[in-house]
């Protein structure tokens, strides 16, 4: 099955919180999070191992699995068990996490705000598609975005300049209180449970 997890970036985390990140998770996890390039993304960073931690215990999941959560040599966050195949977007103060049993990939964005006719156009000429108003710019966007995270190994270049895009992938789209769309892409029919899960962290 596949589950989709929503929670608010905690304004501020206290040792306890680091506590509880060191616990379960490895060093090189722990070390990722003093490179974050800033106090925001840290922060969005130590919400979403949070979430983790809180969605394992939700699902019944063995937690001593969280310490087999690595970076790959493309920077992509995976388990050496394979599974749960997980996925994490952020976007301003909201995280989503995804966890599925199929290699799984989710992007959220927020879409308050209208992009500009160059980006759309640019987005046309390297798609191919036709982007006819802003909520269609969204929802190719995120789709695209959640494809390239869907690859341990690949990015958006092997969207843009590759064929990846015209590959077979099944996308659900998620509009979340009318400012972010969420996009999960798997190469399987999505099993989704039940509704997106709202966390508090």
């Amino acid at each position: 099955m596949t589950h989709l997890f929503i929670a608010e970036t905690k304004p501020e985390a206290d040792e306890s919180c680091m506590e509880t990140i060191r616990e379960y998770f490895s060093d090189e996890l722990v070390n990722r999070l003093t490179k974050s390039p800033g106090a925001g993304h840290w922060l969005k960073r130590v919400t979403s191992r949070l979430m983790l931690v809180q969605i394992f215990h939700t699902l019944g999941l063995d937690l001593a699995l969280l310490r087999g959560l690595h970076y790959n040599r493309h920077g992509k966050l995976v388990m050496d068990t394979g599974t749960p195949h997980i996925s994490i977007s952020y976007s301003n103060s909201i995280v989503a996490c995804v966890l599925s049993e199929h290699r799984i990939g989710v992007d959220i964005e927020d879409i308050s705000a209208a992009p500009t006719s160059k980006t759309m156009t640019l987005l046309e000429k390297w798609t191919g598609r036709k982007v006819k108003n802003q909520m269609e710019f969204f929802m190719l966007w995120t789709q695209i975005e959640s494809i390239a995270k869907l690859y341990d190994d690949k990015g958006l270049a092997d969207i843009f300049y590759g064929n990846l895009l015209s590959e077979k992938h099944y996308t659900r789209q998620y509009l979340l209180n009318n400012n972010y769309l969420v996009s999960m892409s798997a190469l399987t029919c999505l099993d989704t449970a039940g509704q997106i899960k709202t966390l508090t962290i």
